[in-house]
């Protein structure tokens, strides 16, 4: 017959398992590893490049984008930390299953908005929803950055991204079920002035199919087979992006009572010497010194040296 345990030993095996018990929310699985998301933010890295260079030459302004955060939610606790209002579209990565979400902040719809109109990109920006107009300018802009996020995923799978709805209240954005784990990754956009973020978000069932595809050590040993035709494109494009070149003539410092008397035909002294060489930036970085000069009509700067 088969000897019971003591109480003495019952306690000691209790408190001996105590110390690797680990707390578990069955509403929040943890499906998204590590491995797995740092593979996600390897794609997502490259996507911002090309999306950078797209939108650069496509807003023509300066365009800086970059991968912020990574986060993992449950649907429902994704949406309900979405502002109201604010700019949602729901995709799918075909042949991929589930519904995907893109989340624009205002300030960045707004900008992209404005640009596409002609506009200058104001500081200001309006305090409200997106009229349809605009939704369809979005919904435009985003069709048209598939391309970048197709070629961003090109060593995962052959995808052909669709817009399936766009909202401006997270209440009514339609998702999968609201319990179900999604990998949310933003990427911080920079849009001349304004500041703002893209968030993609995407639900376990969506890149399941393609779990094996998405391990670090094979989408790293794919992306080292780019083609050198692919290669050149990448450059070209790179290259095809717009850039501001600024030559300062120089500065001067005068009164507000001086400035506010300023009549056409004033000459304002600058504080540097004729001849000296001029600082040109790039965007706002000083690259390089100049002198001044004409070609023909226009006026012109001659590159003399880098500024690094």
């Amino acid at each position: 017959m088969e000897s019971l345990l003591s109480q003495a030993e019952i306690d000691a095996l209790i408190m001996a398992s105590e110390t690797n018990i680990r707390t578990y929310d069955f509403r929040r699985p943890s499906k998204f590893n590590k491995d797995l998301i740092r593979t996600l933010v390897l794609v997502h890295e490259n996507l911002a490049r090309l999306l950078q260079s797209y939108l650069s030459a496509g807003l023509r302004t300066w365009v800086q984008i970059n991968v912020r955060a990574t986060n993992q939610f449950t649907y429902s606790e994704f949406t309900q930390l979405m502002p109201n209002p604010t700019v949602a579209l729901s995709f799918k990565l075909n042949p991929l299953p589930g519904i995907c979400l893109l989340e624009i902040s205002p300030n960045v719809a707004f900008a992209i908005v404005e640009r596409v109109f002609g506009g200058p990109g104001s500081d200001e920006q309006p305090q409200r929803e997106l009229t349809e107009i605009e939704l369809g300018i979005i919904q435009r802009v985003v069709r048209d950055t598939f391309g970048p996020m197709k070629e961003a995923w090109r060593n995962v799978a052959d995808l052909d991204p669709s817009i399936e709805a766009v909202d401006t209240n997270p209440v009514f954005i339609q998702t999968g079920g609201p319990t179900e784990a999604v990998a949310a990754i933003t990427l911080a956009v920079e849009i001349g002035e304004h500041l703002g973020h893209m968030t993609y978000a995407y639900p376990y069932s969506t890149v399941e199919p393609v779990l094996s595809r998405l391990s670090p050590q094979s989408w790293l040993a794919d992306a080292k087979l780019r083609s050198p035709s692919e290669e050149e494109s990448l450059r070209r494009a790179v290259q095809e992006a717009p850039l501001s070149l600024t030559a300062q003539l120089g500065t001067a410092r005068i009164r507000l009572g001086e400035f506010l008397a300023l009549e056409v035909g004033d000459i304002i002294r600058l504080d540097t010497r004729v001849g000296a060489e001029l600082p040109v930036f790039v965007g706002t970085k000083l690259a390089f010194h100049g002198r001044p000069g004409v070609v023909g009509s226009r006026m012109a700067v001659q590159i003399t040296r880098r500024a690094f």
